[in-house]
């Protein structure tokens, strides 16, 4: 299966040279830098593709990036912040991470933050269906991202796997290392996310009533949705 790593940035070109570039050359794979036209000029790098507009947040990017890897030939996307100086030593385990996508009922791989240090597990795959975040694989052809939802676009993949009845695998081996999310500098999502927290919570709600709303007031998108059916519990495997 041809896999592209899908990196979206915006004003974080020295995290490209700082950490993008030496995880992209251990892991080996395909890569691709989405960037706004007008930030063209900062990322004098390789692997760089121009977007076709400006400052139309994440979910533009991503469908842009969605619309190349349909166009190239791409199975998978491997979604990675500008901002991620690694995935645990995945590099490492490539070809059984890869091997799982032999599954057809697996739709995607999620793998827990750096600092859930208690996740972590000697084994590659240790629970199904946990929720996706920041950093994940999925297949092409299940990415639906959409310029509508930007603030929660990992929180509305899972969503769209679940209900179609895809499950995740949660890879506790490999555990993502990044800056805080919502901290920083730069970044496709610099605008007032709480202002659109409560319209794409809607968005998730007219596909799924079940799902709720919980305030996040430390957040600086203030709401989360909150995923609350059978569907979306994880279990262990």
């Amino acid at each position: 299966m041809r896999c592209l790593v899908c990196i979206p940035s915006k004003g974080r070109p020295g995290n490209i040279k700082k950490h993008i570039e030496p995880f992209m050359q251990r892991l080996g794979l395909e890569y691709k830098i989405f960037v706004e036209p007008q930030d063209l000029d900062q990322y004098q790098f390789n692997h760089v593709i121009a977007l076709d507009a400006n400052d139309k947040g994440l979910g533009y990017a991503t469908s842009f990036a969605k619309e190349y890897a349909e166009e190239n030939g791409y199975d998978l996307i491997f979604k990675i912040d500008d901002d991620t100086k690694a995935i645990g030593e995945i590099e490492k385990d490539w070809p059984k991470v890869i091997k799982a996508f032999e599954i057809k009922k697996v739709g995607a791989i999620a793998f827990p933050y750096s600092f859930e240090w208690y996740a972590k597990s000697d084994k590659l795959f240790t629970r199904a269906n946990k929720r996706i975040q920041t950093c994940y694989i999925i297949r092409t052809k299940l990415w639906r991202p959409t310029e509508a939802v930007s603030t929660f676009e990992d929180f509305y993949e899972f969503l769209l796997l679940r209900m179609d009845n895809y499950d995740t695998l949660f890879c506790s081996k490999h555990l993502i290392d990044c800056a805080p999310v919502g901290g920083g500098a730069g970044g496709l999502q610099s605008f007032d996310r709480s202002s659109m927290a409560l319209k794409e919570i809607n968005i998730f709600k007219s596909i799924d009533p079940t799902i709720q709303v919980i305030k996040k007031p430390e957040k600086p998108w203030k709401y989360e949705p909150k995923f609350t059916g059978k569907k979306y519990r994880s279990r262990p495997i």
